[in-house]
């Protein structure tokens, strides 16, 4: 076994709600209000503001023509607006589906996990909600390229995935209990990966009467491929061994460094790091480490 491609598990996430059963009634409450937020916005945009632009089109071109270009105009509005609905609605919902996902994959989050992790929760947390107002704020800004036909709608998925997918792993680096600074490191290192994610998941979530379930299916999308790095990661490319990263103020300051086999700090080191085979066998060198399964 090994990772999948990124923009894979977009896809994944929605196989996998359909497959599970047991996901269901935990989710149900979140999918049933991001259905009806999806139906009543496409309803109250379609009967007020689609026959409102193509009147307004109808000044500069035919009507039949101002017609069908409000029509996609509107399509692209609604998408949108719940592309940002349900950034706000997940920032709180998340958690849940991300760790229910999580517990049936590594079987588990006991409490000592929670315990442990409890003196970083609250920087992801507040960090996390950085970053979802910086999404918002970003979708608005760009979501007037939506009106130039088709590049400008890939240009704008293309810059939105991947804070996109970033946000959907904050959960993730604060189960392994990673400052932000070192999430965003690691987001930085495999920016290809989360823009693949993102830009997936984003165009999943344009499409009409798909979107109704795809701001949840990308969560447990997202909650896959951080089972699947746990799993199958590279030790030295692992997120885990940001763990091991020098002192914050380093980090702040940008320099070059390799986080894997901490290049700066080894010589003063009498021995070597542990492996990642170390932490899966001893969880008190990394709390959130899965368990080992039984040969």
């Amino acid at each position: 076994m090994s990772l999948h491609s990124s923009y894979t598990y977009p896809f994944r996430g929605i196989f996998y709600l359909l497959s599970h059963p047991s996901l269901w009634r935990q989710i149900s409450c979140g999918l049933l209000i991001s259905i009806l937020v999806s139906i009543v916005t496409s309803v109250l945009f379609f009967v007020f503001i689609f026959p409102l632009q193509a009147h307004a089109f109808e000044e500069y071109m035919s009507d039949w023509l101002s017609w069908i270009i409000s029509f996609f105009i509107t399509i692209y509005e609604i998408g949108i607006l719940l592309l940002v609905i349900s950034s706000l609605f997940l920032a709180y919902y998340m958690d849940v589906i991300f760790d229910a996902v999580w517990r049936e994959e590594t079987m588990g989050l006991t409490e000592g996990i929670t315990q442990r992790i409890s003196s970083t929760t609250y920087s992801c947390i507040k960090s996390f909600f950085i970053l979802i107002l910086f999404r918002v704020i970003l979708v608005i800004i760009t979501s007037p390229l939506n009106l130039i036909p088709i590049l400008g709608t890939i240009l704008f998925i293309y810059v939105n995935g991947y804070y996109y997918a970033w946000s959907l792993h904050c959960r993730y680096f604060d189960l392994l209990g990673l400052t932000f600074l070192q999430g965003k490191h690691f987001v930085e290192e495999n920016r290809n990966d989360y823009s693949q994610f993102g830009i997936v998941g984003i165009f999943l979530e344009l499409i009409p009467f798909v979107n109704l379930i795809t701001p949840i299916t990308n969560v447990i999308g997202s909650a896959l491929w951080a089972c699947d790095i746990e799993r199958y990661k590279e030790p030295s490319q692992h997120p885990r061994s940001y763990l091991l990263a020098p002192t914050p103020e380093l980090v702040e300051q940008g320099q070059s460094i390799d986080y894997g086999t901490i290049k700066n700090e080894k010589e003063s080191l009498s021995f070597a790091p542990p492996t990642y085979q170390d932490a899966m066998e001893s969880n008190h060198l990394y709390p959130s480490a899965p368990p080992l399964e039984k040969q």
